[in-house]
């Protein structure tokens, strides 16, 4: 146990020895550590003190900043919206089922509807010069009325007694029924020729009038107590009326003959270059539809009086169609025969390139259609033709111009203004900028390139400089490669640096607006034709290094 003790304690010196020599070692690595960086530091700051107090020259150096200015993301269905907000309202963008776009541009909707003609025999009335009598209508012309249903207004008989007894007696429409009963109308009149008795309104709402030659027939039944039938007339005179007024209808029938109707004359703006820039577009199959929805209930042709483009120079495109025959079209029309009365039929005719020189036109850059077309009712003029109007019949016209975004484009302009603010940079002290340097760096998934020139201006909007010095727009942006359906293959990165000198730049910075003029073109310098999907975007982004002494 002594041993074992005694080499314990001979073991723990011979540690606590070792140990503290490791101590000791350690303590002179961290003075000499602290030695060293001491001395550096003092080094530096007798350096500092030299260059600070002795040259301050050699104090000035050269720093550059890098700000970015603006970075944006932009569909190309934002950019059609954009063109078609600087439109007249009712244009549309649509975007089809392949995401490819259609640019439409439509007119008023132009509707002739059927009151005009219900105006015929609303108020008035006759005298009714015998006890038999017929009297004449006068519908439009060249309608024959062989039923007529009524929806509202009144009849009244108005009659004076030249007999010194009292009259009783029935006034008789027998051409006017309902529930299979004809009208009839009782009045009483005083003895003498006192003023005339006027009947109460009688109210004629279901009730149908039947005619075959445009009159309405009339019959009256008058007796003394006595039972005597008499006519009611002094000195050859008449003394009874049958009086209408506010009459309505809501079915007419019967022949329709030959009459011109105006429809429309309507302007479409179309300009789809929204801007005085040079440049030309090529569409790809474009195309014009005019839509007739008619529920008169008998033929009717469209006439087209004149149906044109306008160029931009004010010059007239006329459009040469196959699509029309002398001038017209035959309308498709509910048929009585077919008891289609109520129904709404279309007629769709097509202008394209299959038969028109609508591409041309369209090539040639046009800015507005211009179209007046009649509508001739029974222009056949067959008589055995039985047609038909409701109260709601009306012939509706429509005309649209469709673009399909498929093409070509050869520095094909767009204007644009931005604001644009230097922020601090805008009162930097000029004398000490060296240089300056604009980048703009385009990450394009379209199938266009693009050229631009960015005009500076000042709080008014007056140009103080341009981006490029060059007044010819410089190419940015590269498109990526074309796939044979038309749209791109990836994504083309295109960076472009503008150096500008002091001078320029101290004018720009003080800028308020951007104003950016860009020309687009389609691949092999705008003769490719390519297809612009909703879902194609470009990524723009701008930044400027400034480099300055400090």
């Amino acid at each position: 146990t002594k041993t074992q003790k005694h080499e314990n304690t001979k073991t723990q010196k011979h540690e606590n020895t070792k140990t503290q020599k490791h101590k000791n070692n350690n303590s002179k690595t961290v003075s000499i550590r602290s030695l060293l960086a001491t001395s550096l530091l003092a080094l530096a700051f007798l350096g500092c003190n030299k260059n600070d107090f002795q040259d301050a020259e050699l104090a000035e150096h050269s720093v550059e900043y890098a700000f970015p200015l603006f970075s944006t993301t932009l569909r190309m269905d934002d950019l059609m919206l954009k063109v078609l907000n600087d439109t007249l309202s009712g244009d549309t963008l649509t975007i089809n089922p392949d995401k490819t776009m259609t640019l439409i541009y439509t007119g008023d909707v132009a509707e002739s509807r059927a009151t005009g003609v219900f105006d015929f025999l609303t108020n008035g009335g006759f005298p009714v010069a015998d006890t038999f009598f017929f009297a004449p209508f006068d519908p439009p012309d060249g309608v024959t009325v062989r039923q007529a249903s009524l929806s509202g207004g009144k009849i009244l008989v108005s009659a004076g007694n030249p007999y010194p007894q009292e009259v009783k007696g029935t006034f008789y429409l027998p051409q006017m029924t309902k529930d299979g009963k004809q009208m009839a109308i009782p009045f009483t009149l005083p003895p003498g020729l006192t003023p005339f008795t006027s009947t109460p309104d009688v109210d004629v709402a279901g009730q149908t009038l039947r005619s075959n030659n445009n009159t309405l027939f009339m019959r009256y039944e008058a007796y003394l107590p006595n039972g005597q039938r008499v006519k009611l007339e002094f000195l050859n005179n008449p003394l009874i009326f049958m009086g209408f007024k506010d009459l309505t209808f809501s079915y007419l029938e019967g022949y329709w003959g030959y009459s011109v109707n105006p429809l429309t004359r309507d302007t479409i703006e179309i300009d789809i270059n929204q801007t005085d820039l040079d440049g030309g577009v090529t569409i790809k199959n474009p195309k014009v539809t005019m839509t007739i929805s008619n529920s008169w209930g008998f033929p009717t042709r469209g006439y087209i009086k004149y149906l044109s483009f306008i160029g931009q120079d004010g010059r007239e495109l006329k459009l040469e169609t196959t699509a029309f025959t002398n001038d017209s079209i035959d309308f498709a029309y509910p048929s009585f025969d077919k008891n289609e009365i109520g129904q709404t039929k279309y007629t769709y005719v097509t202008l394209d390139e299959t038969n028109s020189n609508i591409a041309d036109i369209f090539n040639a850059q046009p800015t507005r259609l211009i179209y007046d077309v009649d509508g001739i009712a029974n222009a056949t003029r067959d008589p055995s033709i039985i047609g038909f109007l409701t109260d709601s019949s009306v012939i509706k016209l429509s005309v649209k111009v469709e673009l399909l975004l498929e093409g070509a484009a050869k520095n094909f302009g767009a204007e644009q203004t931005l604001d644009l603010d230097f922020g601090e940079y805008a009162d930097l002290d000029s004398s000490k900028i060296e240089s300056v340097e604009f980048k703009l760096v385009t990450e394009n998934r379209t199938p266009i390139a693009t050229s631009m020139q960015i005009y500076f201006q000042d709080g008014r909007g007056n140009t103080v400089d341009s981006l490029f010095s060059s007044t010819t727009p410089k190419f940015i942006m590269e498109s990526p490669p074309i796939k044979a359906d038309g749209t791109v293959d990836g994504v083309k990165r295109t960076e472009t640096f503008i150096a500008m000198d002091r001078a320029r730049f101290d004018r720009i910075r003080k800028s308020k607006k951007a104003f950016m003029q860009t020309y687009f073109s389609t691949a092999d310098g705008g003769t490719q034709c390519v297809k612009l999907l909703a879902t194609d975007q470009t990524t723009v982004k701008m930044g400027v290094r400034v480099k300055t002494k400090f």
